[in-house]
């Protein structure tokens, strides 16, 4: 990784303890302080990552976007963003989360982050873009996923905590900000799953095949179209809710990291690089 992202990773730990902290201790003014804290340091890894995220595509010369190395940059740049987006919202409204869920959250980032740290030498090693690639619907579809994904990864967080904290009181709008966080990711996954399906017919002639990433893909995106239609029904919400959530990102990752493992072992037949 270029030093942004070493950097980068380094500060989600104190951010992440901070926050979890301000979990532990809310109402004290040591919880308080790790709160402010916690959000600070999130914010100045999101600046850092993004910096990092940049660098990276100076030096390529194209989006950094291209497999699976920086495809999980992206998804942690996407959870950081739009959890500190909620939190500011949160922080000026009743009933929300505000910052009791940030330990939560940052821990997924973490799960992704080490995944993108993990991966081989060679996948980390900046190359040339291939043909098929260059593609205005690179960006299009691997943004929109990222974005969905790093939706689905926010709500996964929030429903952590409400299955950790199960016996604690937690704030009234809990189950609404895991529903809102999955609502958000849905219209993106959408629009990912059409746009790729817009490239593949300029890449591959056609619009869907039926490959084994995109059946998946769709498996993923019915998912959370049930997990819409469940929210209303009140004997869907609390723990139930929050266990979908994390489920769904667990469903999320073996999308992502998962699934082109289990093409190699089985020998599956798939377009898709990742």
């Amino acid at each position: 990784m270029v030093w942004g992202m070493k950097a980068g990773y380094i500060l989600l730990w104190p951010a992440l303890a901070a926050y979890l902290l301000h979990f532990l201790f809310p109402t004290t003014p040591r919880g308080h302080l790790a709160g402010w804290v916690g959000s600070g340091l999130a914010g100045l890894t999101w600046a850092v990552w993004t910096w990092g995220l940049v660098t990276r595509g100076l030096q390529a010369g194209h989006w950094p976007l291209t497999n699976r190395h920086e495809f999980a940059l992206c998804l942690v740049w996407a959870i950081l963003t739009i959890y500190l987006l909620l939190e500011a919202g949160w922080s000026r409204s009743d009933g929300s989360p505000g910052r009791r869920g940030g330990a939560f959250v940052l821990g997924v980032a973490l799960l992704v982050a080490g995944y993108a740290i993990s991966r081989p030498a060679d996948e980390r090693t900046i190359r040339p873009l291939l043909p098929v690639l260059r593609s205005v619907w690179l960006q299009i579809h691997v943004v929109t996923a990222a974005l969905g994904y790093g939706a689905f990864g926010v709500a996964a967080g929030l429903g952590a905590m409400r299955l950790v904290a199960r016996s604690t009181r937690l704030p009234e709008g809990m189950d609404q900000a895991i529903e809102r966080s999955a609502a958000l990711g849905f219209p993106w996954l959408t629009l990912a799953i059409l746009s790729g399906a817009i490239w593949a017919q300029y890449a591959w002639g056609r619009y869907w095949g039926w490959d084994p990433k995109e059946t998946w893909s769709l498996a993923l995106w019915l998912w959370y179209l049930m997990m819409l239609h469940l929210f209303p029904l009140r004997r869907w919400r609390g723990l139930r809710l929050a266990a979908m959530a994390v489920l769904g990102f667990g469903l999320v990752m073996f999308t992502f990291a998962g699934f082109p493992w289990l093409i190699r072992t089985v020998r599956l037949e798939s377009l898709h690089g990742f």
